[in-house]
């Protein structure tokens, strides 16, 4: 616990130091300004460099291409750059008087990208087309230009290997974005802020969505104001920066040298009609139609430049973000409501004719649901509400000419609602009772889950030349927490209460991670203009991970408590446990593990020519398993001035998370539409380790192989083409459902408990794709046209499951019974299969064009998700000796194909956006995401699961009972949203 007050001290320290950066001040003498424009359409260039020759001042350009400069008087050379423009000299005279210093610049013969600092810790700056792995740069223009505002979502329409939708129903994963990269996990990625490892979240992602089993990194808790650019690495660099980039990493960088001040308001919503399909009791399908104005936002961000003394700088960056939810769900179909049993039928009494029987129940239940008003559309499937506001700083201090202090972090909380399923009334063992034995929720109820995340972080480090070499030192802290609150929610098992309890305190998940780094590089030239840059260092890193049990009612209660089950039959069911839709955290849930771990690393870059070669090695110890050393080798070679060939070869590694050690919590997962208490058992649980066989989990290791071409012609054109292979073995997942009776519970043992989960090293896999990205930048009329193209097309499958010889032995998986109890089908099943290897786009395709003339830019943009699939659990296919189904509920067409198994097509979603910069201070923008206002294929609902049904089983499609309409994966099912924006920059 000795972490803890250092903790709160670098909080203090951070806030002191802030305070202490907003009020310090210096006597500054005058003052340049200027405007920098493109020469050819005279047009603002925002984002252009300024630097005063052989000093550290500088500063960049806003919106408006306009820049101001504090310095003393005197005679100066300003440096003016911008990517694909030649750099002009403009000397300058400061008098006492403030000076103006206009630069028109022109475009160079190569116009090439943005210059990148990821992937090489060369001293040499590169653009993407010159770097030895690929790169790509998302500017300020396209952070901010567009109608989405959170990172996550940014980089998803942008990247294009780069996937990340919002998912729901899924607990806290409605609230943080998993993320893809090349198809990957969301920990399989590593995320830098300004090169310094970011940490992350305290979520564990156990619900069926992407990432399902993984722990990510939250990046949506940076405000995109604060953001220059971001740098996305598409190839493996676990060599370089350590775990967790075995498909690559993400840099976020932060404004720096900024010094004016910028802010932006937007508002809008969704503005959509939703077209979709249900069958009817007759045979065939009638089309419902809805009409939708949801999802409203309101954000506000801000950045703010100040000057620390006579070179220091300081940028603040801040935005509060609110988005109302949007539902996107269908009516329940259920048979009944009230009446029978939830999601189906119950047993037929003796005697009794079933058609008959289930006929005359559903006719009595809709009379009762006629009489109570009830509403069939009783969901909420879409995006949760949210309510996140966050600042940032971003600053350095020069100490000398040749030193630096340097600081950085922020501080995040977000706030807001997601939903569970709808506990109908006839759902008997959900249902609280009150004191005179009738429901407390007689229409049922909607249970809510309230996540209250708290986020923070502080980079520090100083930086200066020991002789001829580069020196460094820093130390990041970060800490992210997850706080859960349950609502309109019920304890079924707790007694019997005229006002039962339906607030509940369930818990908290939080996460601690502390990196120092000390690190070296030097750049050697010799006597033939060979270089070679030699960078070393070492990495220490401490890693804390809790879990906080909620509150007894949220747990608790009396696990043999009966309740009566929907008339008209007689007879009880026991009590479900803890509070619906989540049940709190458990006192023997709750743990406190820290680890810590120690790198390693040199990392040499030598050009010689046309020819550019790399090195690099790094060696980790984790005080949990053990030592890895990991190497990669890079090379690039310069065919001609317009042609160049690159590639990689690498070994790369991604430690178990703490979360994934240690997690362990009940909660309620739906299969089949119905509900289930699964229990979650950490590694170390004698029933993983003994009964089951599951070792201790051990770091995955991968092989990433990697070669591309890059090209550039006339004055702009560029082109990159890289295909990759990534082998990974022993990659840690969620295992799927053992069962009670499979792991010989007896009924004192977990009760409540229906499956249980675990995680382990159970899969071996290959990835398989190609990335092309092209550019090109025109003059047309008086304007500037620039057009993009950015590709990915990619595969993952799954090449092997590591098992145990529990889960192995022959008589638990006989060839005489149904695939579907085997224990390997248990372990990990055809559904998680289908999760890692299909439900991600297999391509992505973005094309885009902003044509800018006078003071209007106007963008269009269309993005390609390609073709998902979703497979059941349960293999269809799968046929007995005499060659029949084992699994006859499914429907099939002509073929034998099971409608269940799904092949979503793909979609095109298209925005178009135009700003128009009213004054120089002031810019409007309108637009809207999804113009043609594009769904995604429906999700498939059985004909004989039509409501009214006398013939109806829930676990014949994947609707939820008709209520799930569509799967998020391919740029979500929204539909159309409109947004304006105005911007003001002085």
């Amino acid at each position: 616990m000795c972490y803890m007050p250092t903790y709160y001290k670098l909080n203090r320290f951070m806030l002191s130091a802030v305070l202490w950066a907003l009020t310090l001040t210096a006597v500054l003498a005058q003052s340049v300004r200027g405007r920098v424009t493109d020469a050819t359409t005279k047009s603002a260039i925002p984002g252009a460099t300024i630097v005063v020759a052989n000093t550290n001042i500088g500063a960049t350009t806003d919106v408006n291409g306009d820049y101001t400069l504090k310095v003393n008087p005197g005679s100066y050379t300003l440096r003016v750059s911008f990517v694909g423009y030649e750099t002009l000299s403009v000397p300058v005279t400061i008098g006492n008087g403030e000076a103006v210093a206009n630069a028109s610049l022109k475009e160079t013969s190569s116009a090439l990208s943005e210059v990148v600092v990821i992937g090489s810790r060369s001293q040499t700056a590169r653009t993407n087309v010159q770097t030895a792995a690929p790169v790509d740069v998302i500017t300020t223009k396209e952070l901010k230009g567009f109608p989405q505002v959170d990172i996550s979502q940014v980089l998803n329409y942008v990247a294009p290997s780069f996937n990340s939708n919002r998912q729901t129903v899924t607990d806290g994963t409605d609230h943080i974005n998993p993320a893809s990269l090349r198809g990957l996990g969301p920990d399989q990625v590593l995320v830098l802020v300004n090169g310094k490892r970011r940490h992350t979240t305290a979520l564990v992602n156990i619900n069926g969505s992407v990432g399902r089993g993984s722990v990510g990194t939250d990046m949506d808790v940076i405000p995109v104001s604060a953001v220059e650019r971001i740098e996305v690495l598409r190839d493996g660099a676990a060599a370089q920066y350590g775990t967790d980039a075995i498909a690559g990493v993400i840099n976020v960088v932060l404004k720096k040298n900024y010094t004016g001040f910028s802010a932006s308001l937007t508002g809008g919503q969704n503005m959509t009609t939703m077209k979709y399909m249900i069958p009817n009791s007759n045979g065939g399908s009638d089309q419902k139609t809805q009409k939708i104005n949801d999802g409203s936002l309101i954000q506000f961000d801000f950045t703010k430049g100040f000057r620390l003394g006579s070179q220091g700088r300081l940028s603040v960056s801040g935005q509060y973000n609110n988005h109302d939810r949007t539902n996107r769900s269908a009516d329940d179909n259920a048979p009944t409501i009230y009446l029978g049993s939830a999601g189906g039928f119950p047993t037929t009494p003796a005697g009794q004719d079933a058609t008959a029987f289930r006929q005359n129940l559903i006719t009595q239940d809709k009379a009762i649901i006629q009489q109570r008003g009830y509403d069939r559309h009783n969901m909420i499937v879409g995006n949760s509400n949210a309510q996140n506001l966050g600042l940032f700083i971003n600053g350095g201090i020069p100490t000398n000419s040749k030193s630096e202090f340097y600081f950085s972090g922020g501080i995040t909380h977000r706030s807001g609602t997601g939903y569970g399923n709808n506990r109908v009334p006839n759902s008997r063992n959900q249902q609280p009772l009150k004191l005179d034995g009738s429901l407390y929720y007689p229409d049922g109820f909607l249970p809510g889950i309230q996540p209250s995340i708290n986020d923070q972080s502080l980079i520090l480090g100083y930086k200066t030349m020991l002789g001829k070499w580069n020196a460094e030192v820093s130390n990041v802290i970060g800490r992210n927490s997850i706080a859960y609150t349950i609502v309109n929610s019920a304890n079924a098992s707790l007694p019997a209460n005229d006002s039962p309890q339906t607030t509940f305190d369930a818990g908290s998940l939080s996460f601690l991670q502390n990196t120092f780094n000390l690190d070296f590089s030097r750049r050697f030239i010799a006597s033939n203009n060979a270089t070679l840059n030699v960078a070393y260092g070492g990495e220490a890193r401490f890693e804390n991970f809790q879990i906080k049990a909620g509150e007894s009612g949220s747990y608790s209660g009396d696990p043999t408590r009966v309740l009566p089950i929907a008339p008209p039959l007689s007879g009880t069911v026991v009590a479900a446990p803890g509070s619906q839709v989540f049940p709190g955290n458990q006192p023997t849930d709750a743990i406190n593990k820290s680890r810590n771990s120690q790198a390693l690393y040199l990392d040499l870059e030598g050009e010689k020519g046309r020819l550019l070669l790399g090195a690099a090695g790094r060696y980790e110890h984790y005080s949990d398993f053990g030592s890895t050393i990991n190497g990669k080798l890079t090379a690039r070679l310069q065919i001609t001035p317009a042609i160049a060939l690159r590639g990689s070869a690498s070994t790369g590694f991604r430690a178990p998370s703490l979360h994934q050690r240690y997690f362990q919590n009940t909660s309620t997962q739906f299969v089949n539409g119905l509900p289930s208490n699964t229990l979650t058992l950490n590694n170390d649980s004698p029933i993983v380790r003994n009964v089951i066989g599951v070792d201790a989990l051990k770091p995955e290791t991968s092989v990433n192989i990697a070669a591309g071409v890059t090209a550039r012609a006339g004055r702009a054109f560029t082109l990159t083409v890289d295909a990759y292979q990534i082998d990974i073995t022993n990659r840690i997942v969620y295992s799927g459902s053992f069962t009670r009776a499979q792991l010989g519970f007896s009924t004192t043992d977990y009760p409540g408990v229906n499956l249980v989960r675990f995680f382990g090293n159970a899969v071996n896999t290959r990835t398989r794709g190609i990335d092309i990205v092209g550019s090109e930048r025109l003059t047309v009329g008086k304007g500037q046209l620039v057009l993009t193209a950015a590709l990915n097309f990619n595969k993952n499958t799954v090449t092997g499951i590591n098992s145990t010889p529990l889960i192995d032995d022959p008589k638990n998986n006989p060839a005489d019974a149904n695939p579907s109890t085997w224990y390997r089908t248990s372990l990990f099943d055809r559904n998680q299969i289908s999760i890692i290897e299909d439900y991600l786009p297999r391509s992505k395709w973005n094309l885009s064009a902003t044509y800018t003339i006078g003071k209007f830019d106007i963008s269009a943009r269309t993005v390609r998700f390609g073709e998902v699939k979703f497979k059941t659990a349960t293999d269809p296919d799968a046929k007995k000796a005499d060659g029949t189904y084992w699994n006859t509920q499914f429907a099939r067409d002509e073929t034998g194909h099971a409608y269940i198994d799904q092949t979503f097509k793909p979609v095109w979603i298209t925005d178009l956006i135009v700003t128009y910069r009213a004054t120089k201070a002031i810019g409007v923008t309108l637009g809207a995401n999804n113009i043609f206002d594009v769904y995604p294929d429906q999700i498939y609902i059985d004909p004989r699961n039509a409501l009214g049904s006398t013939d109806y089983a829930s676990g014949r499609d994947n609707s939820n009972r008709g209520r799930f309409l569509y799967q998020p994966n391919q740029g979500g099912y929204n539909g159309r949203y409109v947004f304006g924006r105005v911007s003001v920059n002085f």
